[in-house]
């Protein structure tokens, strides 16, 4: 247990300085330099620290959905409802959109896009049968999904529904669900900062 607390502030001192060099550096420092901080803030959970340069990168570039959406997660995993709220409604404000992520597969020479908790695929019926299928063979199996990156307020069952309805789970389920098919490619989308 120490050796995590030990990490824990090395982590926390790291951010500090980090913080600190970009204050003292001769240029300003640039978008993709906060959100670098802003990320570790995040990964670190210094939600103090993130509240700022979240704030710092909204000012700068207050069209730039990943800010708003990683500062509100930021507040989602600590709880802070109300500033969930205040980003989103800040988001709206401003007609920021957030993108969402996709996974495509290419099979059989046709391309099959999926997002996350996405209806709209023709064999979606068999698809989400097929996911409730996985799901519940993981679980025989001792899988646990990992609920702490659903950052909504919503019950553990809920964010278990939504982990398993990401979109790279959606591709996966339709190859599993298609006879006979020949898969060349899958690829996820990735969002920068």
């Amino acid at each position: 247990m120490l050796h995590f607390q030990l990490i824990s502030i090395i982590a926390s001192l790291w951010l500090y300085c980090y913080q600190k060099l970009l204050n003292r550096m001769p240029m300003a420092p640039n978008v993709a330099t906060w959100g670098a901080l802003l990320k570790a803030c995040k990964k670190h959970g210094d939600s103090e620290m993130g509240r700022r340069v979240g704030r710092k990168l909204i000012e700068l570039q207050p069209d730039h959905d990943g800010f708003h959406v990683l500062l509100s997660n930021i507040y989602a995993s600590k709880g802070k409802w109300d500033d969930v709220i205040e980003i989103r409604d800040m988001m709206k404000k401003l007609r920021v959109l957030k993108i969402p992520g996709c996974s495509m597969i290419e099979a059989n020479g046709v391309i099959h896009q999926f997002l996350a908790s996405d209806k709209t695929h023709l064999n979606m019926d068999a698809i989400e049968d097929m996911l409730v299928e996985m799901a519940m063979k993981l679980k025989l199996e001792g899988y646990t999904p990992d609920t702490n990156e659903v950052l909504l307020d919503v019950d553990e069952k809920e964010k278990e529904s939504i982990r398993f309805r990401h979109s790279e789970k959606l591709a996966i389920s339709s190859i599993f669900v298609s006879e006979r098919v020949t898969l060349s490619q899958i690829q996820k989308s990735k969002k920068s900062f």
